[in-house]
């Protein structure tokens, strides 16, 4: 059954839980009581006022209704449902002075916000709110975030199928026409996939627009879209008198927060803070605020932009704090796991922020994390990603991880068979890892030759044709399914080009990170490789190296580059200087005679020589291994 439209004009207008004449509590944005209906001393009573009206629904026992419903089935149960109904308007009828008499005195300007705009939306609203108690999609949607379709109503999620029909013939029944619906939800037939509908309301309540959220992720389509045009800088959840409010980035943030009673939490909608959301949440009483934010991979980017929120606080005359959560946690997750109170303690306990003491609360974040980063992995378990082919390197290495490592060798063209040697390794040996290959020197047909070589263990030459033998064919064919295969589950990109600046560099490779999070770079042929975002360095070799210099700061990843390396039996490693400088390891690859060693020294990780190795080549692929 559709939501009764009969009364919502009454309800919104002259009905307010306050006049039941029974204890409330404000519990976020909602109030809360104990229920008469299954257990009057179990406070799970919720009254709501998601809809543009006041109504009240159990969290416990499923029971709901309008404000005269509560009436009717706590007070005036005894009579006939029309008798009831007469009793219980006018009980709320007798009590609404007050609440008339201040809504006479609003500004002009407030009544027409509420107006047919106001209206429209609200019917929108409620006819999405009809429809997800029909939708097991949406059922499944919210399942899978923790929430149900009870808890979803109480702040006016709905479902919207993408067929506007249905809504119109609803609308035509609520005395709304066509013309008004295509006016004000203006955005209604740009969208036809099944969304999660969210209702955005001002700090008086009143509707001002409706945001959908895809329930099944499209890459065609835009995750959040508006239905109405409207505003975008009214924080979602606002809240009137709210003097302390809680800023989150997604809107089951701020929901799930809300939901657990933290009072005053909104969500910019996946938006940048700007300073003309602080002037809204200003205007609501706020005379500090709380920013938390989840952890980004760029943490240069991140501290830049809390900077950036400090200033705006300090134009304002607003206090600060922030509060960056450890990775892979949202406010969402740390309140359904550790519960409100955590949250409340995270935020009592963390220092108004000023330029100093950011930087402090940043570093002592940082040394937190780091700790439980280590103790969260076990002893006898490698930090970073397992080479099966090179067992010693790994053990002493401790696994690959993030940094930036040169690798070259003498003669010079060992060092691509090496980096082609790793590469293949560490896509067999971590299932869920993912190499991107950048072949500057050579073309990409022959990367994947030589791969294909490696995985059967035949010469270049031989995977090139037709084989005489049947059985090295089949060998061919497995290996490059395998190598497709590879391919297909994005765990292998090889690259014959980068792009040349360093800004679309980074936002490619952030892209592949939000992806898939393991993720390895090789770059063969550095020496290629002209990009930088500093014309002020005069000497290529020092633009090539602060480049990747900056993207192994910006992306904490493992990032192995080929290049060119002398060594000198007097002096060590040499040039180009600016690889030794920024590389945390270089890995120099030596044949003398039939033998090959590889050796790894670094001057930024506790010691110079850090591993030491013979290494074996397949006579026939070149793929090489520890010996």
């Amino acid at each position: 059954m559709l939501i009764d439209q009969e009364h919502a004009d009454y309800m919104r207008t002259k009905a307010h839980p306050r006049q039941l004449g029974i204890p409330l509590s404000r519990w976020g944005r909602n109030l809360i009581a104990c229920c008469p209906f299954h257990a009057p001393e179990e406070t799970s009573l919720f009254f709501y006022d998601a809809l543009g009206y006041w109504r009240y629904r159990c969290l416990q026992c499923g029971s709901e209704g309008d404000l005269v419903d509560f009436l009717m089935k706590s007070r005036f149960n005894g009579l006939d449902e029309q008798a009831a109904r007469s009793e219980a308007f006018e009980f709320l009828g007798a009590l609404d002075k007050e609440l008339v008499n201040a809504q006479d005195s609003e500004h002009p300007w407030i009544k027409e916000v509420g107006g047919e705009k106001s209206k429209v939306l609200e019917c929108f609203v409620r006819y999405c709110h009809w429809a997800a108690c029909k939708s097991p999609s949406l059922a499944k949607f919210l399942e899978a975030r923790g929430w149900n379709i009870g808890q979803a109503q109480l702040y006016g999620l709905g479902y919207y199928s993408g067929d506007p029909e249905p809504f119109i013939s609803y609308c035509m029944l609520s005395g709304i026409e066509r013309h008004q619906i295509s006016f004000y939800l203006d955005n209604l037939d740009a969208y036809h996939e099944p969304r999660l509908t969210i209702p955005a309301r001002n700090s008086k309540g009143f509707i001002h627009s409706v945001y959908g959220r895809l329930i099944e992720d499209n890459e065609s389509s835009h995750t959040y879209i508006t239905y109405a045009s409207g505003p975008t800088v009214i924080p979602f959840n606002i809240q009137a008198d709210s003097e302390q409010p809680l800023i989150v980035q997604g809107f089951f943030d701020a929901l799930t927060a809300d939901l657990a009673g933290i009072p005053g939490v909104v969500s910019t909608m996946y938006q940048e803070l700007n300073i003309n959301h602080l002037y809204k949440l200003k205007a609501c009483g706020a005379e500090s605020f709380t920013v938390i934010l989840r952890r980004d991979q760029d943490r240069r980017k991140q501290e830049l932009r809390i900077q950036k929120y400090l200033k705006m606080a300090e134009q304002l005359h607003m206090n600060l704090k922030s509060i960056v959560l450890p990775k892979g946690e949202t406010v969402d997750t740390l309140v359904r796991k550790k519960g409100a109170d955590q949250l409340i303690d995270l935020i009592a306990n963390t220092e108004v922020d000023t330029i100093h003491s950011h930087r402090r609360s940043m570093l002592l974040q940082d040394i937190k994390d780091n700790f439980d980063t280590a103790m969260a992995c076990p002893p006898d378990q490698n930090v970073g990603y397992t080479l099966r082919s090179f067992p010693k390197l790994t053990r002493d290495i401790d696994g690959v991880q993030s940094g930036c490592f040169f690798v070259s060798s003498n003669p010079f063209g060992l060092k691509t068979i090496l980096l082609s040697s790793l590469a293949l390794d560490l896509i067999e040996s971590n299932p869920s890892l993912k190499v991107i290959y950048v072949a500057y020197e050579t073309p990409r047909r022959q990367i994947f030759d030589r791969f294909v070589s490696m995985l059967i263990g035949q010469s270049l030459f031989s995977v090139r044709k037709q084989n005489t033998d049947n059985e090295i064919n089949k060998k061919i064919l497995d290996a490059t399914r395998e190598l497709m295969g590879y391919v297909r589950s994005n765990r292998l990109e090889v690259w014959e080009d980068m792009p040349l600046d360093y800004g679309e560099i980074l936002k490619t490779l952030k892209q592949e990170i939000k992806e898939h999070p393991d993720l390895v770079l090789v770059i063969d042929g550095i020496d290629h490789l002209k990009v930088a975002d500093r014309p002020e360095l005069p000497d290529i070799h020092e633009k090539r190296s602060s480049v990747m210099l900056d993207l192994y700061k910006a992306l904490d990843i493992p990032i192995f580059l080929g290049g060119e390396l002398i060594d000198s039996p007097n002096m060590g490693l040499l040039g180009p200087r600016a690889y030794l400088r920024d590389s945390d390891a270089i890995y120099w690859l030596t044949a003398n005679g039939n033998n090959l060693t590889l050796t790894v020294d670094s001057k930024r990780l506790g010691t110079s020589h850090i591993y030491e190795g013979s290494i074996l080549t397949d006579p026939q692929s070149s793929r090489m291994q520890e010996a």
